[in-house]
């Protein structure tokens, strides 16, 4: 047996790591895959651009929003995620973030800390990125509960906040 022959099979095992080194740890996606390796943590999110969210929020002084996250690396979509912010700031968030993709291949960091909010009438947890500081003493209050917007309609609140994917 030839030594190249047998050499470029480990090769390809030894790279195979390094290829997906080369994925952003920026994005909802990354975050999304291992949640709870992140949980309570501050991460930082390269955002692409952001959405009211229609879910109701129990507590005035905050306001929730979905996320699209961008793969800075490879100029993709990275997922999305539900971020909770002061509702004193919601419009200067929505302006500096901006609320439609069209002509936005840049992305604006946004740090917060990964929690994980009951998800009211849907069995599991919704994961989120707290801008605030005070999201993880509402849930372990049991204050904060993640319902989506009754009569929404088709559409209307997340559809998978779970998980990463799409609006």
């Amino acid at each position: 047996m030839n030594i190249r022959t047998s050499l470029l099979p480990v090769l390809l095992v030894a790279l195979t790591p390094m290829l997906h080194a080369s994925e952003s740890k920026r994005t909802a996606n990354y975050i999304l895959t291992t949640p709870t390796a992140f949980e309570g943590k501050d991460i930082t999110l390269d955002v692409s651009f952001v959405k009211p969210s229609h879910v109701k929020s129990p507590i005035p002084e905050i306001a929730f929003f979905h996320a699209a996250t961008l793969d800075r690396l490879e100029h993709k979509p990275g997922g999305n995620i539900l971020v909770v912010i002061a509702a004193e700031d919601a419009s200067k968030f929505a302006k500096k973030y901006g609320t439609n993709f069209e002509g936005r291949n840049a992305s604006n960091p946004l740090k917060g800390i990964l929690a994980a909010a009951p998800g009211g009438k849907r069995q599991g947890q919704v994961w989120l990125l707290d801008t605030t500081g005070k999201i993880g003493e509402l849930i372990k209050q049991n204050k904060l509960v993640i319902e989506e917007e009754a009569g929404g309609g088709p559409g209307a609140g997340p559809r998978h906040p779970r998980r990463p994917g799409g609006f």
